[in-house]
C-alpha cells in the first residue's frame, strides 16, 4: 500500500479513561446492625376492656424502614380493638400491658422505640415501671401521620412521675399504653437503647486527595478433569484499595475496630517541673512539692527525675496511704495526697515529673466483639473514557484500617473486599448521563 492510501485509512475515536481528578471524594456508609437481643415485641401482652390479636405475618408487620432495621427485624403485630361502649355510657379505655423482658437497670437513662399504627392525632399514655411495686414514668404521645408511626422516648425524661417514679430493677420492664380516644389501633416491635450513642445507625465518611483506587476481580476457575472448565462462584472475590491523604469524618468513627463509649473523664499522662523545697514531718527532713492537678488515682503513674547531675528517675516507694513516714535514701520517694516527698538531699532541686491528670474527651474501646455487628456501603464517581461512571459497592468489608501516624503528613491505604450483598450481588455500576 502507498503512502497515499496510507493516509486514507479510516480512525477510530477513542478517548482516554482519565485520571482521578483531585476534588474527587470516596464515600463510604457505615451501617450498624439492630441489636436483636434487645428488640422485643407485644406477644405476650393483656388488654383491659379490648378484643387483642396477634400476628406475626410479614404482611402485618410495620412497613417503615428505620435506618438498619429492615421489616424482616420487626416483631408481629398487636391489633387491638376497644370494647363498645353501652349506648349513652362514657366511652371505654383498653389498656394494653405488656412485659419487656429486659435488665431495666441497663436501660435506666436509655431510649425506647415502638411503633404504633393509628391516626393523626390520636393521643397515648404510655407508663413504664417495674413489674412489681407502684413506681412509674409516664409519657404522652400524639401520633404525627395516619397509619405506622415510630414513636421515640427518653426514658429518663418522663411527663409525669408516679410514686417516686420508674427505678430500673434487675428484672423485667413493664410497659402500659392507655389510649386516649375509642379507636382500633395496632402495636409492635419494642427496641431498647442503652445510650444515645446506640441509636447511631448509619455514619458517612469521605476520602479526598485520592491518589489510587485500584484492585480487578479475581475469578477462579475449576480443574475438573471430567467436565468442562467452568468459573467458580462460591470462589469470586473482589479486592480493592482506597490510597487518600484527607478524610472527611472521624478516623475512631470509622474504624470497625472501635466503639464509642458514654465516659467524659479520662486518665492522662501530663509533665511539668516543680521546685523541691524543706519540709519537716514528725522530726524527718524531706525535699517535697506539690502537684495540684494530679488525679486521685490509686496507684498514680509517676515518673519523678531531679534535674542535678545524673538525671536518674527515682523508685516510687509504696507506703501513699499509710500513716506513717519514713526517712529516705536518695533514690526513693513516697506519695501523700497530691504531695511528693524525696530526700533531703533533693532540697532546692528543679524536679521534673510525668503524672496522670483527669482530662474531658470522647472516648472509643478497641474491640472486635462489634465487628459482625456492622457493615460498610461504599461508592465514588471515577472518570471513564470522558464520562463519569458512579462505582457503587453494597456490602464492603474493611480487611485493613489506617492505625499510623508519621513525623510528616502522608498518604494511608484503606483495602477492603468487595463481597456479596443479601440478594447476591458485589455492587453496581451506573453510567451518569444528566443529575436531576
Amino acid at each position: 500500500m502507498g503512502p497515499l492510501l496510507q493516509n486514507c485509512k479510516a480512525n477510530f475515536k477513542s478517548g482516554p479513561l482519565g485520571k482521578i481528578p483531585t476534588d474527587t471524594v470516596a464515600w463510604f456508609f457505615k451501617i450498624r446492625n439492630p441489636n436483636v437481643c434487645n428488640i422485643f415485641g407485644f406477644k405476650n401482652s393483656t388488654a383491659g376492656d379490648a378484643a387483642i390479636l396477634y400476628s406475626y405475618n410479614l404482611a402485618d408487620k410495620p412497613d417503615e424502614r428505620i435506618c438498619g432495621l429492615k421489616k424482616c427485624d420487626m416483631t408481629g403485630t398487636l391489633f387491638v380493638t376497644p370494647n363498645k361502649a353501652a349506648a349513652g355510657g362514657d366511652p371505654i379505655v383498653s389498656i394494653v400491658t405488656t412485659e419487656i423482658k429486659a435488665d431495666g437497670e441497663k436501660f435506666q437513662y436509655g431510649y425506647m422505640r415502638l411503633f404504633i399504627n393509628g391516626t393523626a392525632g390520636d393521643k397515648f399514655e404510655l407508663s413504664v415501671m417495674n413489674m412489681t411495686g407502684t413506681g412509674a414514668n409516664k409519657y404522652t404521645l400524639t401520633l404525627a401521620e395516619t397509619g405506622w408511626n415510630a414513636v421515640m422516648i427518653e426514658l429518663f425524661n418522663p411527663a409525669e412521675v408516679v410514686s417516686g417514679g420508674w427505678v430500673g430493677e434487675n428484672g423485667s420492664i413493664k410497659l402500659v399504653i392507655t389510649p386516649k380516644q375509642q379507636t382500633e389501633f395496632e402495636l409492635s416491635t419494642i427496641e431498647l437503647f442503652e445510650n444515645i450513642y446506640d441509636l447511631v445507625k448509619d455514619q458517612t465518611f469521605g476520602f479526598s486527595c485520592i491518589s489510587d483506587f485500584s484492585g480487578d476481580p479475581a475469578l477462579t476457575i475449576t480443574e475438573d478433569l471430567c467436565a468442562t472448565p467452568q468459573y467458580d462462584e462460591s470462589a469470586t472475590k473482589i479486592e480493592r484499595s482506597l490510597t487518600a491523604t484527607n478524610m472527611i469524618g472521624e478516623l475512631a468513627d470509622f474504624h470497625n475496630l472501635t466503639r464509642r463509649l458514654d465516659d467524659s473523664e479520662h486518665y492522662m499522662q501530663t509533665r511539668g517541673e516543680f521546685t523541691a523545697k524543706s519540709e519537716t514531718v514528725n522530726g524527718v527532713e524531706y525535699a517535697t512539692f506539690v502537684i495540684p492537678e494530679l488525679a486521685n488515682n490509686l496507684c498514680p503513674r509517676l515518673v519523678v527525675q531531679p534535674q542535678n547531675c545524673k538525671f536518674d528517675t527515682l523508685y516510687h516507694v509504696d507506703i501513699d496511704k499509710d500513716m506513717t513516714t519514713i526517712e529516705l535514701p536518695e533514690e526513693q520517694f513516697f506519695l501523700k495526697g497530691n504531695k511528693v516527698y524525696m530526700s533531703k538531699a533533693y532540697i532546692n532541686t528543679d524536679i521534673v515529673v510525668s503524672y496522670p491528670i483527669i482530662v474531658e474527651g470522647t472516648a472509643w474501646d478497641i474491640t472486635s466483639d462489634d465487628l459482625n455487628d456492622q457493615h460498610y456501603q461504599m461508592e465514588m464517581v471515577t472518570p471513564i473514557n470522558g464520562d463519569e461512571y458512579l462505582i457503587k459497592a453494597d456490602n464492603v468489608m474493611l480487611t485493613a484500617l489506617p492505625f499510623t501516624w508519621t513525623n510528616a503528613a502522608g498518604t494511608f491505604t484503606v483495602p477492603f473486599t468487595m463481597a456479596k450483598d443479601d440478594q447476591g450481588k458485589f455492587g453496581r455500576i451506573v453510567k451518569v448521563d444528566h443529575r436531576k
